[in-house]
């Protein structure tokens, strides 16, 4: 074999190795992503979960069996000038009370979007109760992500001045 033939050689095999490791990294980045969350009912559910295990899946018909509350807030995004909206949904605390979830014998909420955002709530902003997963805008409900919206369900926090520690796409609601 020449050395030409060799660095050819060479190089497909450097490529080739690359390509797998690439695969192989995107395969254990996603399972690390899954959290053991099926994706079935995904953004028609909110799994909610403890020590890694669903302890309850609310559906639009829980959510809404609660008394639902108005919420006027101002939308903040990026480059875009601030918009009211009136949004209805429920208070967390109550979809949390119902599933017998003492918040005092918890440290903190993590609220994750099926796009991967997620925010941590400290256990004494949940007990102000002004944390809501809304569920229409407007009077129409939340689209889901696929039709532009930021449904079915949102997490707001109304006292959050930037709107930038609401969470769109609820998918997950973490107690810990």
């Amino acid at each position: 074999m020449d050395n030409e033939q060799y660095k050819k050689r060479k190089s497909r095999n450097i490529v080739l190795i690359s390509v797998i490791v690439l695969f192989t990294a995107v395969i254990i980045l996603w399972f690390i992503n899954d959290n053991g969350i099926t994706r079935e009912g995904a953004g028609t559910i909110i799994h909610f979960t403890a020590n890694g295990e669903i302890i309850y899946e609310a559906d639009m018909e829980y959510i809404k069996s609660f008394e639902s509350e108005t919420i006027n807030a101002v939308i903040r995004s990026s480059g875009k000038k601030p918009v009211e909206a009136e949004y209805t949904g429920v208070l967390l605390t109550s979809l949390l009370g119902d599933m017998n979830i003492d918040i005092d014998g918890i440290a903190q909420i993590v609220v994750k979007g099926m796009d991967g955002y997620m925010i941590a709530i400290a256990i004494e902003e949940i007990k102000k109760d002004n944390i809501y997963i809304a569920y229409e805008m407007n009077g129409e409900p939340l689209k889901p992500r696929e039709k532009n919206g930021n449904g079915p369900y949102q997490l707001l926090m109304p006292d959050d001045p930037d709107s930038q520690r609401w969470c769109k796409y609820v998918c997950e609601v973490e107690v810990k």
